[in-house]
């Protein structure tokens, strides 16, 4: 397992297209049904964002209201680009904005498809022995120049927002 970087990251104010999904860690998962057709509706109308910066592209999830989830493990999904206002929203497309905080930030290597093992690398070893715990802010998708969807020599960033264990929350 690699070891992460605790980086303090900016906030970060996305525009783009979101759905709900249930967690890849659940038996009952529906992120590769969801994710991977919701980039690609987004990337047909990436253009029409507004305020755009830079050419990086994030993907944000993030837990859902308990009122509004339909299953206990179900997250929401934005596939979008920063911007430097998110008040000009394209229609059926959303703004949405991850506050500046601490991030464990991890380099997965290889075609997206194998993310999911990166993930449970992740939350299953070094998260529980970090010393760190999820803020419950989101997990941030970075896709850069480096990024190139199948191919083994593909490179993306994965945040996970993260607070000291010994921070009471």
């Amino acid at each position: 397992m690699q070891a992460a970087q605790i980086v303090e990251k900016p906030e970060l104010r996305v525009v783009g297209l979101a759905a709900p999904f249930i967690s890849g860690l659940s038996p009952d998962a529906t992120n590769s049904e969801v994710i991977g057709p919701l980039w690609d509706q987004f990337l047909h109308r990436a253009a029409q964002v507004p305020n755009r910066l830079g050419r990086e592209m994030y993907g944000i999830i993030f837990e859902r209201p308990a009122g509004d989830r339909r299953h206990p493990h179900e997250m929401q999904y934005v596939a979008g680009v920063r911007v430097s206002s998110p008040a000009a929203v394209p229609d059926g497309m959303v703004g949405h904005t991850v506050p500046a905080a601490a991030f464990a930030v991890f380099t997965h290597r290889g075609p997206v498809k194998t993310i999911g093992h990166t993930l449970a690398e992740i939350y299953r070893d070094w998260l529980p022995r970090s010393g760190y715990r999820h803020a419950g802010l989101a997990d941030v998708e970075q896709y850069d120049h480096r990024f190139r969807v199948d191919r083994d020599d593909s490179e993306m960033e994965y945040w996970v927002s993260v607070v000291p264990e010994s921070q009471s929350g």
